[in-house]
């Protein structure tokens, strides 16, 4: 699905943001990129998009270099959701989710019936189908990346990009973003999403990898990776892992003294 080969990328050319990047995401893979603020994640995440360029290395969507792709072909198979997006137009939040069927649109053409059955479906598995006649300006932070979540669904993508997609949402609407991203998997769509919260990585990934300095410090099984000692060397904290069941962990930051 794709390859990320020694990846190195460079705002001004001499000082690596990251370097040494090896990823491989299959079909239905859920990734979490976990790490301290600074180490690269967000940058990595708009090379994988194709909004950044790398510096060195490879990144290849289905065998092919996404460098040679253009904006339609990447966007029929890839969908990417920022941290943030700051619309100053008063679309209404149906529209919003409509633009995720650009790709398949020519630039003469008008959403048909499809799209919008496309769209409201895509709002009503987020379970945010009652806002769709609402103004997308004047809806709370948390609904709005709901919504932009919707939006990149509505583009029946492969494989979708996730830049800490619930660091504006309240507890309850973190785990159904969470439950639509095991539900999405399952159905083969393939997710790279960072996170600041290990949990995450417990509850909805088979994959992680933990970026320290720029770097894959390590990457494999979440049980495996999420550990008391990579945590340590990751953040400068202490934790616990902990056995919630047989099947699922939880990270415990310590008290502090």
């Amino acid at each position: 699905m794709m390859d990320i080969r020694n990846a190195e990328f460079s705002y001004n050319g001499k000082k690596s943001i990251f370097r040494n990047v090896n990823i491989s995401i299959e079909r239905g893979d859920v990734l979490c990129i976990l790490g301290p603020n600074g180490t690269g994640k967000s940058t990595l995440i708009k090379c994988m998009s194709s909004l950044l360029k790398l510096k060195s290395g490879k990144i290849l969507l289905k065998d092919k270099n996404i460098y040679s792709m253009n904006n339609t072909e990447i966007a029929k198979v890839m969908g990417y959701i920022p941290q943030s997006n700051n619309s100053t137009f008063a679309y209404s939040v149906l529209d919003i989710v409509l633009m995720g069927r650009t790709p398949y649109l020519s630039i003469t053409s008008v959403p048909g019936k499809n799209d919008y059955k496309i769209a409201e479906e895509a709002l009503e598995n987020l379970g945010i189908l009652h806002l769709k006649d609402k103004i997308y300006t004047e809806i709370s932070g948390g609904e709005r990346q709901l919504v932009l979540m919707a939006r990149a669904i509505a583009q029946r993508p492969e494989i979708l990009l996730l830049d800490e997609p619930t660091s504006h949402l309240d507890f309850g609407n973190q785990i159904r973003t969470l439950k639509v991203i095991n539900k999405l998997s399952k159905s083969g769509l393939s997710v790279v999403m960072t996170s600041h919260f290990p949990d995450h990585a417990f509850l909805s990934s088979n994959k992680v990898a933990i970026m320290n300095q720029g770097t894959i410090m390590e990457m494999g099984d979440p049980r495996t990776v999420v550990t008391e000692e990579n945590m340590k060397q990751a953040y400068g904290i202490d934790v616990k892992i902990l056995d919630v069941d047989e099947q699922r962990k939880a990270c415990i930051p310590m008290q502090i003294q």
